[in-house]
C-alpha cells in the first residue's frame, strides 16, 4: 500500500471498519450527546458505544445530537501528521448538513501557514453516512494505483454528484422527533403504512422523493431506483447500509442482485450521526450514477 499521502474522512461516513483498516483510512472521531446526557465520541468501529446499545436507546425515545467537528480538534488531528512529514487528502461531512466543513477550510488556513511544504486538501464529500465513506475507499485504491493528491482530490469532486444515495425508514417518529416530518404527518404516514423514500440532493441535504405502502415495497422501490439509475460502466459494487434491521438489509440484497444490473451486493451499517434521524429502521442504498437525484 502506498503511503504517499493520508486519507482522512470522518465519523459520519461509516465507511466499513475492515476497508478502513485494510487501506490505512483515517477517520475523525465525532461527539454525539444523547437527550439523556450521555455523551460518546462516533468512532469508525463503533468501539465506544456498540450500534446495537445506541439503537436501543433511539427506540426506546431518545434522540442525539452531533457537535461539528471543532477547529481545536482539526488541529489536533492534523498537526501531527503534518508534522511527520505527511500530506492529507480529507474528505468531509457535507456543508448541506454540517459546519464540519467550514471548520475544516479554517484549519487548512491555519496549517498552510505552519506547514507551507505540506499539502492538506480538503473536499466537501456532499454527503454522509456510506455513500460518503464508499467514495472515500475508491479514493484510497486511487492513492494506491498511484493517483497524486492533486488528481484525487479532483477525482473526489468529480464523483461526488455521481454517487448515488437513496434511503427508505419503517417508523416515521424518528423523522419527527428529529424535526423532519410533521407530527401530523408522521401519525397518518403511520395509520396508511405509508413509507418515506428519500434521497440526498446536490448540495448535500436530505430530500423526499416519495412514499410507497408498506415496508416490502419501500425496499424493492429503492431496487427499482438502482436499476434505473446505476451506471453499470463503472463496474463497482453497490453498498447497503443500515441502521439496525440486518434481515431487511439481506431482503433488499437480494431485490438488487434480482435486477440483474450489479453483480455484487455489500452490506454496512449507519451510525448515530444519522441513524439517530432514520431510527433503527433506516436503510441505505449507495452506487455510481451518471447524476445523484435523477432517474436518468
Amino acid at each position: 500500500m502506498s503511503e504517499t499521502y493520508k486519507i482522512v474522512t470522518d465519523a459520519c461516513s461509516d465507511i466499513i471498519p475492515e476497508y478502513a483498516d485494510k487501506e490505512g483510512i483515517l477517520v475523525i472521531p465525532m461527539e454525539v450527546v444523547m437527550t439523556d446526557g450521555f455523551k460518546f465520541n462516533a468512532t469508525y468501529d463503533n468501539a465506544e458505544v456498540p450500534l446495537e446499545n445506541f439503537y436501543h436507546k433511539v427506540e426506546g425515545g431518545l434522540m442525539s445530537s452531533t457537535t461539528a467537528v471543532t477547529p481545536q480538534a482539526y488541529l489536533d488531528f492534523f498537526r501531527p501528521l503534518l508534522q511527520d512529514g505527511n500530506d492529507i487528502l480529507y474528505n468531509c461531512f457535507t456543508s448541506g448538513m454540517s459546519s464540519t466543513y467550514n471548520n475544516a477550510l479554517l484549519v487548512q488556513e491555519q496549517l498552510k501557514e505552519e506547514f507551507p511544504d505540506r499539502r492538506l486538501l480538503i473536499v466537501d464529500s456532499r454527503g454522509a453516512t456510506g455513500g460518503m465513506g464508499y467514495q472515500t475507499y475508491f479514493a484510497a485504491l486511487n492513492r494506491d494505483q498511484g493517483m497524486s493528491i492533486e488528481d484525487n482530490a479532483k477525482w473526489l469532486e468529480d464523483t461526488r454528484l455521481h454517487i448515488n444515495y437513496t434511503w427508505t425508514v419503517s417508523d416515521l417518529n424518528h423523522l419527527r422527533r428529529g424535526g423532519r416530518l410533521t407530527n401530523i404527518a408522521a401519525f397518518a404516514g403511520t395509520l396508511l403504512q405509508l413509507k418515506p423514500v428519500g434521497d440526498i440532493n446536490d448540495d448535500g441535504q436530505l430530500v423526499a422523493l416519495g412514499t410507497v405502502r408498506g415496508r416490502r415495497s419501500s425496499l424493492k422501490r429503492l431496487a427499482d431506483i438502482m436499476a434505473a439509475r446505476i451506471d453499470v460502466s463503472a463496474d463497482k459494487p453497490v453498498l447497503i447500509c443500515h441502521c439496525e434491521c440486518a434481515e431487511d438489509a439481506e431482503f433488499l440484497k437480494q431485490k438488487l442482485l434480482e435486477t440483474g444490473k450489479t453483480k455484487e451486493v455489500l452490506i454496512g451499517r449507519v451510525g448515530p450521526v444519522v441513524g439517530t434521524h432514520l431510527g433503527p429502521t433506516g436503510i441505505t442504498v449507495y452506487y455510481f450514477c451518471d447524476h445523484r437525484g435523477g432517474l436518468k
